[in-house]
C-alpha cells in the first residue's frame, strides 16, 4: 500500500513539474477542486496532471465552465497534488436541529472558516447604474472559437466610434467598451485624432457593412441580429491626467444622448468591471484575455467585421525592458502589457477598446470583465518579444464611479 502511494505521488510531481518547465501555459482564472485543492482553469490539453480524466467533480467544472472555451478544467497546482484523505467540508449538526451553515476547513489551519450567504445582485435600477453579473459580462457565443472572426453575438460590449471627417463623410477610427446604459469606456488618446470628430457610438454592431448583420450557424440555418444601434455621444471626459507623451491615464468616458437598456434586448449587454480595485489589484500575470474590435488585420486595413484575439498578459518588467531598449518609455504600474507572440496582438483601430479576461464570482459562476483598454504598441503590431499595452482599468474604479457620479444630470 505504502509503495502505490509513493508511485502515486511521484506520478503527480513529475505531471505538475512538467507544466512548471514546459511551454508557456495561459490560465483562464483560479479554481478549486474538492479532490485536489486549489488550480488553475486551463485547456484539458494543457493539463499535465497525471489524473487528468478524473478532474470532474461538479463544482470545479463550474468554476472553470465557458461557453468561448468550452474544454477547460480545473488543474490542480503542485502543491495540492495529494488528494485529501478526509472530508474538508462538513455540515454542523451539533443541536439535533438542521444547521444552514456550512464550515469550510483548510488543510492549513484548525481554523474553520464559516461561509457567509452572499444575496444575487439585482438588475440596475437607474440609467446611470454599474450592473454586476449576472447582468453584464455574459460569453454569449463560442461558434467559431479559434478562428479570427467573431460570432455573430461574441463580445456584445465591444462598441465602434464614429467620427465625421473634418472635409465630409464618416470613419471609425476607435473602439469602446459598453458598461451602463448611458456610459462606454474607450481610451483618452481616441478623443485626439486630427481631421475628425468624435460624434456617435454604434452597439450591437459586428459587420459595418450590412444592417441588419447575419451568418449561417453550424447548422447551416441563416440567423440574424436585430438591426445596430447608433447613439450620439453628449459629453467627452477624458482623464485629467492623460499623457499624449508617455500615454499614462489613457482613459476616458462618453456619456451616450440617450440610455440603452439592454435589459430589454436580446443580443446586447455591458461588460462587467473588475471585482477588485487599486494599483496592485488582479496582476493578472498568466493569465488568457481577449481582445476585440474593428482595427487592421495582417493582410489589409481596418476590418469590416468584429474580430478577437487570444492574448498573454506579461510580467510588467519583461515588457518594460523591451519598450525600455526600444522607444525609452517607462510604464508606470496603471498600464499593463498583453502579447508579446508574433502574428497576434491589438492594432490601429482596436485603440480604446476591451481587453476583457473570464473570472468566477463569489458563488462560482464564469463571467467576463474588463481588465484594460487598448492604449498603445508598436507601429508593426504582432512584433514576437513587444507586447501590446493597455490601461489597467483595476487603477481608475473610483475614477470611474466618481465621474459617472459628477455628471448624472
Amino acid at each position: 500500500m505504502l509503495q502505490l502511494l509513493l508511485i502515486t505521488l511521484l506520478l503527480a510531481l513529475l505531471g505538475a513539474q512538467a507544466q512548471q518547465f514546459g511551454k508557456v501555459i495561459m490560465h483562464f482564472g483560479n479554481c478549486n477542486s474538492a479532490e485536489y485543492g486549489r488550480g488553475t482553469c486551463i485547456e484539458k490539453k494543457d493539463c499535465d496532471f497525471y489524473a487528468v480524466e478524473k478532474l470532474t467533480d461538479f463544482d470545479s467544472k463550474r468554476q472553470c465552465f465557458s461557453r468561448q472555451r468550452p474544454d477547460l478544467v480545473c488543474c490542480p497546482r503542485e502543491t495540492n497534488i495529494i488528494p485529501p484523505l478526509s472530508p474538508r467540508i462538513r455540515t454542523d449538526n451539533t443541536t439535533g436541529g438542521v444547521n444552514t451553515s456550512t464550515t469550510l476547513i483548510l488543510p492549513s489551519t484548525t481554523t474553520p472558516l464559516r461561509l457567509v450567504a452572499r444575496t444575487t445582485p439585482r438588475p440596475p435600477t437607474g440609467i446611470d447604474q454599474l450592473p454586476q453579473h449576472p447582468y453584464c459580462g455574459s460569453a454569449f457565443n463560442f461558434r467559431l472559437f479559434g478562428g479570427q472572426n467573431t460570432g455573430l453575438f461574441e463580445f456584445p460590449w465591444t462598441t465602434l466610434l464614429e467620427y465625421e471627417l473634418l472635409g465630409g463623410g464618416k470613419d471609425f477610427a476607435c473602439g469602446a467598451s459598453f458598461i451602463a446604459q448611458r456610459w462606454l469606456v474607450t481610451a483618452a488618446h481616441c478623443l485626439q485624432t486630427p481631421g475628425r470628430n468624435l460624434t456617435a457610438a454604434v452597439l450591437g454592431e459586428w459587420n459595418r457593412d450590412t444592417d441588419p448583420d447575419c451568418e449561417n450557424n453550424l447548422s447551416g440555418v441563416r440567423e440574424c441580429a436585430p438591426p445596430h444601434i447608433r447613439v450620439t455621444i453628449d459629453r467627452i471626459l477624458p482623464h485629467a491626467q492623460y499623457s499624449n507623451i508617455t500615454y499614462v491615464n489613457d482613459i476616458a468616458l462618453l456619456r451616450l444622448s440617450r440610455p440603452v437598456n439592454w435589459l430589454q434586448m436580446q443580443y446586447l449587454e455591458p461588460v462587467c468591471l473588475p471585482p477588485q480595485r487599486g494599483r496592485n489589484a488582479n496582476q493578472l500575470v498568466g493569465s488568457a484575455a481577449d481582445v476585440s474590435g474593428w482595427g487592421k488585420t495582417e493582410t489589409s486595413g481596418s476590418s469590416t467585421i468584429k474580430r478577437k484575439a487570444m492574448l498573454h498578459i506579461q510580467a510588467q518588467d519583461l515588457c518594460q525592458e523591451a519598450f525600455l531598449k526600444e522607444s525609452k518609455i517607462e510604464l508606470v504600474d496603471s498600464q499593463m502589457c498583453a502579447g508579446g507572440e508574433l502574428g497576434v496582438d491589438s492594432c490601429s483601430g482596436d485603440s480604446g477598446g476591451p481587453l476583457t479576461v473570464e473570472g468566477n464570482t463569489p458563488r462560482g459562476n464564469r463571467y467576463v470583465y474588463l481588465a484594460g483598454v487598448v492604449s498603445f504598441g508598436r507601429e508593426h503590431c504582432g512584433t514576437a518579444l513587444f507586447s501590446g499595452v493597455y490601461t489597467r482599468v483595476t487603477s481608475y474604479m473610483d475614477w470611474i464611479e466618481n465621474t459617472i457620479r459628477a455628471n448624472r444630470v
